[in-house]
């Protein structure tokens, strides 16, 4: 997490004079956010129901086996030529806030299909990250925080200018998300071809 706290500041430092921050006033407190998302899309090919494998097959034509357990719920839902989407998501978001207290939290989310339904499952996983500015050296461009366990380490801002914009006992926050979800549905109908122009 320490790791996280200090990417986080270094980012938030590191702005353009304005970058990112709230509209309205120039004196702002910096922010950053970034996300990073990936879909990808399979068809069933074969289902083997007694050891429950399903083979998969991307657009490609390549091919992989998966061993579904227990866990997958609905298994009996699943049908050969049914399409199958993973998503994962990643996203990191930095806030400067006017005060707090050093902290670190994580929480995780998950759902799956209803009975009946078409198998599909999603989990997220957050942790937020808070430390707090100590001491701030504009000579040296510099700011100093400290981390929940007491560790105190040292950032150097490459826009010095962010460093008016924050103030000791500001807390830097740091959310960083990773979500996973795969969802089955049914496959969709093939385009009907274009009518022939009579000649």
């Amino acid at each position: 997490m320490r790791r996280i706290t200090l990417l986080a500041a270094l980012l938030v430092l590191a702005l353009p004079l304005g970058a990112r921050a709230q509209e309205g006033t120039s004196a702002a407190k910096p922010t950053f956010s970034a996300m990073v998302k990936e879909t990808r899309t399979f068809a069933i090919a074969a289902i083997d129901k007694g050891s429950r494998v399903v083979t998969l097959k991307n657009a490609k034509g390549d091919t992989m086996s998966i061993v579904c357990g227990d866990e997958v719920k609905n298994f009996a839902q699943l049908k050969v030529g049914d399409e199958v989407q993973t998503k994962y998501t990643e996203s990191l978001t930095v806030h400067v806030e006017g005060s707090g207290e050093a902290e670190a939290t994580s929480e995780t989310m998950t759902s799956q299909a209803k009975p009946g339904e078409k198998p599909s499952a999603s989990i997220t996983e957050r942790m937020t990250a808070k430390a707090v500015i100590k001491a701030i050296d504009k000579t040296k461009g510099t700011a100093t925080l400290q981390t929940m366990s007491g560790e105190h380490f040292t950032v150097e801002a490459d826009n010095k200018a962010n460093l008016d914009k924050v103030q000791v006992g500001n807390a830097v926050v740091v959310t960083y998300t990773i979500g996973h979800a795969i969802s089955v549905s049914k496959p969709k109908p093939a385009a009907k071809p274009a009518p022939k122009a009579k000649g």
